[in-house]
């Protein structure tokens, strides 16, 4: 038996000789996508930023590359992507896709929204210090006043 697989057999308390037979198998509604998380919960390195997200539908799989995200909502263990108009569920968690994201084009502007700083295309005041964000489909999110001059600065340095 492999290391790994004895590992895991003394862990669960199993011990099956047909462990060595069988293929390894990946848990159904794994994505793929976070298989490989970075150790301590840090954003991933340059090089490990996404480019597409895999979106999993009965009897699909289609690709929504990140650049055409407008912005992302959180709900519950899902994220919603909000890509021109369209809504994709992505079955992982806010904080999760966050960190895999680059945090020069994408910042968190409240504790269930992440925006992609190129498509906002103002900040307003709003009621008790807090702001709105209108991004270039007038879509309005809440900026909350902790994240206010962080995202300014952001937006000043973001690219295109």
């Amino acid at each position: 038996m492999s290391d790994a697989l004895e590992r895991v057999s003394r862990a669960r308390g199993v011990s099956d000789p047909k462990l060595e037979e069988s293929p390894r198998v990946v848990e159904s509604g794994a994505d793929i996508l976070t298989l490989h998380a970075v150790a301590g919960g840090a954003p991933a390195p340059a090089g490990d930023r996404v480019t597409r997200l895999a979106i999993r539908e009965i009897g699909r799989t289609y690709f929504v590359p990140v650049s055409s995200i407008d912005w992302i909502e959180g709900a519950d263990y899902y994220v919603k992507l909000h890509v021109g108009g369209r809504v994709h569920l992505l079955r992982e968690p806010l904080r999760s896709l966050g960190q895999r994201l680059d945090p020069t084009r994408f910042a968190r502007v409240h504790r269930s929204a992440i925006v992609n700083l190129a498509r906002i295309r103002e900040i307003r005041v709003a009621a008790r210090g807090d702001h709105t964000l209108i991004l270039d489909d007038a879509t309005r999110l809440r900026l909350t006043r902790g994240r206010r001059r962080d995202l300014e600065a952001l937006i000043e340095t973001a690219p295109g």
